[in-house]
């Protein structure tokens, strides 16, 4: 299925699954007519004659590639064109922020996205489409052999097969992304997320609270020195390299620090990305972590992450303690 975004919402059905709930709940008359025809869904226009027709001559396009916008509709009749949120609301005898409305009460998804690497919170995951367990929340691990094991893009960003295999990082075809599993703090398939690898969109399933990527890993071994950086991503690079991390997916929230709060590390590094986001993650961090253990800083170059660097930049960057980036900050 393609995606249709709007508002920062993704519409989380087909077109033919959409106009069969629109012609539910007419009253008019109207969306009397519809079916596929090869890339095209042909139906009954609602601009024109009252929305009541013979020979239907509207279509909408229900393909990703062309020149035409998926979901993008034309009447050759009348001449009527626009996005599938103006088609609704012709259908509805409103206009195109109806439909829009519409879409997203009735099918969107809010997303997660990466864009430049700065986080939004949005959510993409319908979990019913999910395998559970029979534990509530979880999933289950036999999902994951659904998907491919491997795809370029997780060596164009620097990830070593060793790794990826580790910590069961898969590839999804039928959506073109990467699926990163994640494990809660007992070592249960807590969520999936998802990173495009034809763009910067990143998915997460903000119906549940964020946990920490990895910090399951860095309990089980009892690893008591460890390096908190945003991404899923960087977060794979560093151990890539040896080092073991945790990701937060941002800068931290109040679920996981009461997590990290309750744990065996004492030393942490932090690595957030070069950026006031990052400079404002740290202060947060710092605020809320224990005050009995150690924070030293890893200072990124201003508008770079972790994934940005070698390993060997990485390796040489300036390391300086919490006291003194305080004292910098002011």
């Amino acid at each position: 299925m393609s995606e249709l975004i709007i508002n920062k919402y993704i519409i989380n059905a087909s077109i033919e699954e959409i106009l069969t709930k629109v012609k539910s709940e007419l009253t008019n008359g109207k969306l009397s007519y519809f079916k596929q025809k090869g890339d095209e869904i042909k139906v009954t226009c609602p601009h024109h004659n009252g929305g009541i027709e013979k020979n239907p001559d509207c279509y909408i396009n229900t393909s990703k590639s062309g020149d035409l916008e998926y979901g993008y509709c034309h009447c050759f009749a009348c001449g009527f064109s626009g996005r599938l949120s103006k088609f609704i609301g012709e259908c509805f005898d409103e206009d195109e922020t109806f439909g829009e409305n519409w879409l997203t009460r009735n099918f969107g998804q809010s997303l997660i996205t990466y864009e430049d690497d700065e986080l939004y919170d949005f959510n993409l995951f319908q979990e019913n489409n999910l395998s559970h367990s029979n534990e509530t929340n979880k999933l289950n691990e036999t999902i994951l052999d659904t998907y491919q094991s491997w795809h370029p893009y997780l060596a164009k960003r620097g990830l070593s097969k060793g790794v990826c295999e580790k910590f069961k990082v898969k590839y999804d075809p039928s959506c073109e992304c990467i699926i990163f599993p994640v494990w809660d703090e007992n070592d249960k398939l807590y969520m999936l997320t998802k990173r495009s690898v034809k763009s910067k969109l990143f998915f997460i399933d903000t119906n549940k609270e964020k946990p920490l990527y990895l910090y399951n890993v860095v309990k089980k071994n009892n690893i008591n020195e460890v390096t908190i950086v945003e991404s899923q991503i960087n977060c794979l690079t560093l151990w890539t390299w040896g080092i073991p991390s945790v990701a937060l997916f941002g800068t931290g929230t109040k679920h996981q620090f009461d997590i990290l709060n309750k744990s065996n590390i004492i030393h942490y590094y932090l690595c957030f990305d070069g950026d006031s986001a990052g400079d404002k993650g740290t202060a947060r961090f710092l605020k809320n972590i224990r005050d009995d253990v150690f924070v030293d800083i890893i200072l990124l170059p201003r508008g770079k992450d972790v994934n940005d660097l070698t390993e060997n930049e990485f390796n040489n960057l300036k390391i300086i303690s919490s006291d003194e980036w305080l004292r910098r900050d002011k």
